[in-house]
């Protein structure tokens, strides 16, 4: 109890320094302008849309400023957001909140992890079932069926190997067209289809291992096939759906179809429109802020193992959703010292702003971390120089006499 009543105390002191609190032309707002406009500037090849904020060790003001630089940018009519990934200590979110709330842990642990046997697609479209067994790094196979298709989809280890339109219309099946064609006979086709009832091998590999019809013919007909079984799937919208374990051999064919299914589903479905379930789990998690423009993804619950959390491909793909529905992401982070969160990070934006405290850290600590940096190729793209002392540093007369002859006070 002792602990939390610190902590309360310590956020709304901390609030104290947010720039709400502050008039707009004070020269602390000025100053989060000038990182802001400085940071829209830090790279001429590509715009800067994501950051990083962290420090070297604690209590170095990276959190008040990742909060008050997304505060400025909110106020260019972008959509940003500030997320909490010091998963360790997510100060942040208690700047805004004092509860526990949903957010960074439960979506990368409960809502990605969900571990489904069977459902309904009224819930979770077939985009969730397909995304949630890739995060899950699943070998399965996925069944989906409604009034008018019937539809086998496997994986192994969570990529999608190969798709089977189990009701597609006779005309289309693959023993009529290579009979259609003249590749194949009706009674070499009666023969393969015998075969096919007592084995769990699909038929395009049957006819290949029997000889019936060339390898190069039957990957052609395949890959016709398997662009109509992901069109007539991509068009589900209702229906119900179950996960069965693989087979020994079940999902593997002898036939190489050359064939990214992933990037053709893709294609075929705009993966961020038909995302259901992790879509209304997304902006749930994500609250407003009294700042329009401003929203905050909070931490959520301390995990036991935040750096496999924060390295994960889920956490990835989380990251890269948010880029794709906001304007501009603020990361807060752990300090780099005790945890190395920042570097996982780092890779999955646009780069790092580097906080240190005036006269608070040493050179030999900033130093390593810079070289922490390098050595995982993240470039720092700034660094800000927090709580100088002006007075003491002689800046008060020469920033004081300008900033006040420019705003005349």
């Amino acid at each position: 109890m002792i602990f939390r009543k610190k902590e309360k105390r310590s956020a709304e002191k901390d609030r104290e320094h947010l720039l709400l609190t502050f008039p707009g032309n004070s020269r602390y707002a000025e100053s989060y302008r000038t990182l802001r406009t400085n940071l829209f500037f830090a790279q001429t090849d590509e715009e800067v849309k994501s950051v990083v904020v962290t420090s070297s060790v604690e209590k170095e003001g990276k959190t008040t400023t990742a909060v008050n630089l997304a505060y400025t940018i909110a106020q260019t009519d972008r959509k940003v957001l500030l997320m909490d990934c010091d998963l360790r200590r997510p100060h942040l979110s208690k700047l805004f909140s004092n509860e526990q709330e949903t957010g960074v842990s439960e979506l990368v642990t409960d809502v990605f992890g969900t571990r489904l046997t069977n459902g309904s697609l009224d819930i979770f479209s077939i985009s969730d079932l397909v995304l949630l067994t890739k995060l899950q790094r699943r070998s399965c196979r996925l069944d989906i069926e409604n009034q008018n298709t019937q539809v086998a989809i496997y994986f192994d280890r969570g990529v999608m190997t190969d798709i089977y339109w189990k009701n597609r219309p006779d005309a289309k099946k693959l023993a009529n067209i290579l009979i259609r064609d003249k590749l194949l006979t009706e009674k070499e086709a009666y023969l393969a289809l015998g075969h096919q009832k007592k084995s769990i091998q699909r038929l395009g590999t049957i006819l290949y291992t029997m000889g019936f019809v060339s390898k190069k013919d039957v990957s052609k007909a395949l890959s016709v096939h398997t662009i109509e079984a992901i069109r007539a799937v991509s068009s589900m919208e209702a229906g119900q759906f179950i996960f069965y374990p693989l087979a020994n051999g079940e999902g593997k064919s002898a036939i190489s179809q050359n064939i990214d299914f992933e990037r053709l589903y893709g294609e075929f479905s705009s993966s961020e429109d038909s995302l259901k379930y992790i879509k209304t789990a997304i902006d749930k998690a994500v609250k407003e802020t009294e700042t329009p423009n401003l929203f905050i993804l909070p931490g959520g619950k301390v995990p036991p193992n935040p750096s496999e959390m924060i390295g994960s491909k889920r956490m990835e793909f989380l990251i890269q959703y948010l880029k794709n529905s906001f304007d501009f992401i603020v990361i807060d982070t752990p300090p780099v010292m005790p945890a190395t969160d920042a570097i996982l990070l780092a890779p999955s934006t646009d780069g790092t702003i580097f906080v240190i405290k005036s006269g608070n850290t040493d050179r030999k600590i900033i130093q390593d971390v810079i070289d922490q940096f390098k050595a995982a190729n993240q470039p720092i793209i700034g660094s800000v120089l927090n709580l100088v002392d002006m007075k003491k540093e002689g800046y008060y007369r020469y920033y004081s006499k300008y900033y006040s002859s420019y705003y005349g006070q």
